[in-house]
C-alpha cells in the first residue's frame, strides 16, 4: 500500500486533478507555514477553498513552496505561533500534520533555472482515518487518470497537458532523479555538463573502459577531491557504475567481470562501499531481475573473472547470493549450471568464512556434493 505519489503536472493539470477530487469531497487545502507582519490585524489567511486559490501560488518561480494540508472544510485546524529569533518584525503561522492528522498533504512544484521539480500527495498512515485514507485513494486515481505514465525504475507520471512539452523539460525529482523523456515514453537520465551527457550516451563497452581506466589510476587520481568539487570525471564515474544496475543482455557481465581485481581501492561513487563490492552488488541485481535464466548465466560467467579479482568478485558474489534475499534462487539455479561452473562454486564455499551465512553455505555445499556423487 502507497503513501506517497509523485507526477509532475502544469498549472492546468493540477486544476484538472483536483477539480475532480472537489467535486467529490467537500475539502480545503490549508498552508502549514504563514508569515504575517507585526503589527498586522487579525490572523493571516491560511485556508483556501479551490486548487485555484492555491495553484498560481505552487507555480511561483525559484522558491520552494511550502506543505498545504488538504482536510474536510468542517475540520478546525489547529494552528501554533512559531517564534522568530532572528527576526521581530515577522510573527510566523504553522499547522503540523501530525496535530491535524484528518487530512493529506499536497507539496507544490519547485522551479529552479531549467529543470521542473515534482509534486507529491502524501498521506501518513500512522495517523490515517477514514476520510484521509478515501481522499487520498481518489487523488492517486485521478493524477494516474490525468497523467501519462512513463517508463522507468520507479514510476514516473507527466500530467497531459506538460507531457505537450516533454521535449523542452527536463524533470527532476525526488525518486527519478533529472531525466527527459523519449520518444518510446522512457525516463533517461540528464545531466547538465554537456560532456558528461555525451558520455552517459556512449556505448556501455566505453562507459566500462573508463572505469577500467578509473581502477588503474589514470583518471580520478584523488577521488575525495573530485568527488568533493563534484568534478567531470567523478560525473562520469558514477555514470558509468550506474549502468552496471541496468545492464539487459547479460552477455556483457563477462566485461563487467573483467574488470574485479583484488588491488583496487577505489571507493564506490557513494562511498559507502568499494568499487568492487559496488560491482558485486550492480551484477547480482541486474541478474536477479531477469528471469528465469537471469542468475544461471550470472554463475556460468564467474569463470570469466581473473585470478587477480578472485576474492573481491568470485567471493564477494558469492558472498551476495548466501544471503536470504537471493539463497533460494541461488539454490535453484545451482542445479541448472554446468559441471565446470558447479566445481568453482564449490571451491568458493570452501573457501569462505562467513559467520553470517554459516548455515546458507553448508546447505549449498552438501547439495552440491550430492548433485555431483
Amino acid at each position: 500500500m502507497i503513501d506517497t505519489i509523485y507526477f509532475f503536472a502544469s498549472r492546468e493539470d493540477i486544476c484538472n486533478i483536483f477539480h475532480e477530487v472537489e467535486r467529490e469531497f467537500d475539502i480545503k487545502y490549508c498552508m502549514t507555514r504563514m508569515d504575517k507582519i507585526v503589527g498586522e490585524k487579525g490572523m493571516p489567511n491560511m485556508e483556501f477553498n479551490t486548487i485555484e486559490e492555491i495553484a498560481d501560488d505552487c507555480h511561483a518561480a525559484h522558491r520552494i513552496q511550502p506543505f498545504y494540508l488538504i482536510a474536510p472544510k468542517t475540520e478546525v485546524m489547529k494552528i501554533y505561533r512559531q517564534v522568530l529569533k532572528d527576526r521581530d518584525d515577522v510573527e510566523r503561522y504553522c499547522m503540523n500534520h501530525t496535530e491535524n492528522g484528518n487530512s493529506v498533504i499536497l507539496k507544490g512544484m519547485q522551479k529552479h533555472e531549467d529543470l521542473t521539480f515534482d509534486y507529491y500527495v502524501h498521506i501518513n498512515r500512522r495517523d490515517e482515518t477514514e476520510f484521509s485514507g478515501l481522499l487520498f485513494k481518489k487523488v492517486v486515481r485521478e493524477i494516474k487518470r490525468n497523467c501519462v505514465r512513463i517508463k522507468c525504475n520507479t514510476p514516473v507520471y507527466i500530467g497531459k497537458e506538460m507531457y505537450k512539452s516533454k521535449k523542452e523539460l527536463v524533470f527532476s525529482g525526488e525518486r527519478c532523479g533529472c531525466i527527459t523523456v523519449t520518444e518510446a515514453d522512457e525516463a533517461k537520465e540528464w545531466y547538465r555538463n554537456p560532456n558528461v551527457r555525451a558520455f552517459s550516451d556512449k556505448p556501455f563497452t566505453e562507459q566500462l573502459s573508463f572505469l577500467r581506466d578509473v581502477f588503474r589510476g589514470k583518471v580520478l587520481k584523488n577521488y575525495k577531491e573530485e568527488r568533493d568539487i563534484f568534478s567531470e570525471a567523478f560525473q562520469m564515474y558514477m555514470v558509468a557504475s550506474a549502468q552496471v544496475w541496468k545492464i539487459k543482455d547479460l552477455s556483457f557481465l563477462k566485461d563487467v567481470f573483467g574488470l574485479f581485481d583484488d588491488d583496487v581501492r577505489v571507493p564506490s561513487p557513494s562511498g559507502a562501499s568499494s568499487a568492487m563490492e559496488y560491482l558485486c552488488e550492480a551484477s547480482v541485481y541486474a541478474a536477479s531481475i531477469q528471469k528465469p535464466d537471469g542468475m544461471r548465466m550470472l554463475l556460468e560467467c564467474l569463470c570469466q573473472i581473473p585470478e587477480k579479482g578472485y576474492f573481491c568478485g568470485c567471493e564477494g558474489i558469492v558472498k551476495l547470493l548466501l544471503r536470504k534475499k537471493y539463497f533460494e534462487k541461488f539454490k535453484m539455479s545451482v542445479e541448472g549450471v554446468t559441471e565446470d561452473t558447479k566445481k568453482l562454486i564449490l571451491k568458493i564455499l570452501e573457501g569462505l568464512n562467513d559467520k553470517n551465512t554459516v548455515n546458507q553455505r553448508k546447505e549449498l555445499l552438501e547439495m552440491l556434493k550430492f548433485i555431483r556423487a
